[in-house]
């Protein structure tokens, strides 16, 4: 997680141009923004991203990488073709599953 000099933390972290979701860095020291979308992403979550990226690149990151990744449940498909010409940009579909299991009362 990315950390300022205030102090301040990398989860919804603020800009001149929104908060960003989650600002990351690497163990090189490059910068990873993360984009969380609940429910389908689509194809406008790029031009987002890419705004933070291009936001860190010029105020933050000087001479080290910025790559961003998109996270929703289901990932559009006009997202899918937008990012395969998109360099340092990664998508990730997430899946969650739980149980309920019974507690026995005395």
């Amino acid at each position: 997680m990315y950390r300022d000099e205030n102090g301040r933390g990398g989860r919804e972290y603020p800009t001149t141009i929104g908060l960003i979701d989650i600002l990351a860095v690497d163990y090189d020291g490059n910068f990873v923004i993360l984009e969380l979308k609940v429910g389908q992403g689509p194809d406008r979550a790029l031009g987002q991203v890419l705004r933070y990226m291009g936001w860190v690149k010029q105020e933050l990151a000087g001479d080290k990488n910025v790559s961003g990744i998109i996270v929703a449940n289901t990932v559009d498909q006009r997202l899918i073709y937008a990012a395969t010409v998109t360099p340092n940009i990664k998508l990730f579909e997430y899946n969650i599953s739980f149980t309920l299991d019974e507690v026995t009362l005395s």
